[in-house]
């Protein structure tokens, strides 16, 4: 059966740019030669447990499966033990304000190895927050090939390695049959093009009064976002040498506009969000109740539909495009770094290693006996590591039942051939911040998408305009 290990065959996006030079911080040059140095105790030499704190794993979280990894990681390494711990002055293990994380380097307290956003480690890298990792990689002997190139690309620059990728997912257009049949439109052929997304959107929705009994499609709910629309146009947020921000090109005002229709077809966002604002999750998700007749969304929604709606009659398909061909979607991911300051570099990247290609089996285990106990069958989530997906392919995908959720994983691991990352920047995370923004400011007619891209588009250049300044060692 094909499924995880399609994955091995992706190609590396060509949007993604690997930044071959300095960082924004001096000291970061010099963290190589650090980490040869640490004096971090070798804990395997001198019989000592070594305590390495991890930022990011919550063992509390239920049916997680994290409690379990982190007990096996502790009983097969008698010499280093994983602490996981939370944020301090936050309210849990998440770690994406990276203020804490710079605040705890700045008091000589930082933890050990950190969960990251994968498509944002250039931009923590570039701060002067991450050690660089390829002289823990060569002496460990780690095979980095194992990780697909798109996830390893997202930590590469100035040719260092700065992070451990180790999830992934994707996005395709999930749509329910059953509403297809009650529209009048053919439940074998979904939408391939923008104009056929919008034609069946204004078929499926059915209003009541000043609200809707149900909706056809809304541009960004679910995880489209205006990123989606813009690849599938066609069009960048960076060009090539990642110095020109590109957010106000034709192709990103045309895929603005298009989200703008959408809304708009649907009596605008405010009467559109309005009815999503009712919406809930679990059981009560509007495309597994059938509230909601499209939705791009991520393949991680599976679990959801087998476990709340497994007799819910649905389709995958790509999302539509403006041509109705070439495909394309977008991943996103998660990955593990050791913050500069780090106490036991070595150690760490031996729990970042292990919790990247040995630990998710036992998180997988542990995360199918809760399900079991709960009468739900579990669907894995998605590793960076080719062996990983192998694993958890034959071990949980491949004895499903259900043969429809079966096909829908198969269509969404073949998807990822079509799928493109987040663009890589120094400025990566601000970039994010001004394309959601657009979107806003763009549904809610609170300027024309031209206008709005223009000024995001300023906003994001001055920031990197700044990087680029003070790091001249890459304009060699």
């Amino acid at each position: 059966m094909l499924r995880m290990k399609l994955l091995a065959k992706i190609a590396v996006p060509a949007i993604l740019v690997t930044y071959l030079a300095g960082c924004g911080n001096s000291d970061q040059s010099n963290n190589s030669t650090a980490n040869k140095n640490s004096t971090s105790n070798d804990s395997s030499a001198s019989g000592k447990v070594v305590e390495v704190v991890v930022w990011g794993i919550d063992p509390k979280a239920i049916g997680s499966g994290n409690k379990e990894m982190i007990d096996k990681f502790n009983e097969t390494h008698p010499n280093i033990k994983l602490v996981p711990q939370a944020m301090p002055g936050s309210a849990g293990y998440d770690t994406q304000d990276l203020s804490k994380l710079t605040a705890a380097i700045a008091a000589g307290s930082p933890p050990d190895a950190a969960v990251l956003n994968g498509p944002f480690i250039m931009e923590v890298a570039s701060r002067g927050i991450l050690m660089p990792l390829n002289d823990l990689i060569d002496s460990s002997g780690l095979d980095m090939s194992r990780y697909y190139p798109y996830t390893v690309k997202e930590m590469s620059f100035k040719d260092q390695v700065w992070g451990l990728p180790s999830g992934m997912d994707d996005r395709v257009l999930f749509y329910n049959k059953d509403m297809f049949k009650q529209a009048g439109l053919d439940p074998e052929k979904p939408p391939t093009t923008w104009d056929e997304l919008l034609d069946y959107s204004k078929k499926l929705t059915v209003t009541d009064g000043d609200s809707f009994k149900q909706i056809g499609f809304i541009p960004n709910f679910g995880n489209s976002w205006f990123y989606l629309y813009a690849i599938q146009n066609n069009g960048k947020f960076l060009d090539d040498d990642g110095k020109k921000v590109l957010l106000n090109s034709p192709e990103n005002v045309e895929a603005l506009n298009f989200m703008v229709k959408g809304y708009d077809l649907l009596g605008g966002a405010k009467k559109a969000n309005a009815y999503s604002s009712s919406f809930q999750s679990g059981a009560n998700d509007p495309f597994l109740s059938g509230k909601l007749g499209m939705v791009i969304n991520g393949n991680w929604i599976l679990s959801d539909l087998l476990r709340f709606s497994p007799n819910l009659n649905f389709g995958v398909a790509m999302p539509p495009t403006p041509t109705g061909s070439d495909y394309k979607t977008w991943s996103g991911g998660w990955a593990y770094g050791v913050p500069k300051g780090a106490k036991h570099p070595k150690e760490a990247f031996e729990v970042i290693k292990w919790l990247t290609t040995e630990g998710p089996k036992y998180q997988a285990e542990g995360a199918a006996k809760y399900n079991e106990t709960q009468g739900r069958t579990f669907i894995p989530n998605w590793t960076a590591n080719i062996d990983l997906n192998e694993y958890l392919n034959k071990t949980y995908i491949e004895p499903l039942k259900n043969e429809n959720v079966k096909n829908a994983i198969d269509f969404t691991v073949k998807a990822m051939e079509k799928s493109i990352s987040l663009p890589v920047s120094p400025v990566g995370q601000l970039l994010w911040s001004e394309h959601a923004r657009a979107i806003d400011e763009a549904i809610y007619h609170k300027g024309e998408p031209q206008a709005i891209l223009d000024a995001a588009t300023q906003k994001v250049q001055a920031e990197l305009d700044k990087f680029w300044s003070s790091n001249t060692s890459l304009n060699k």
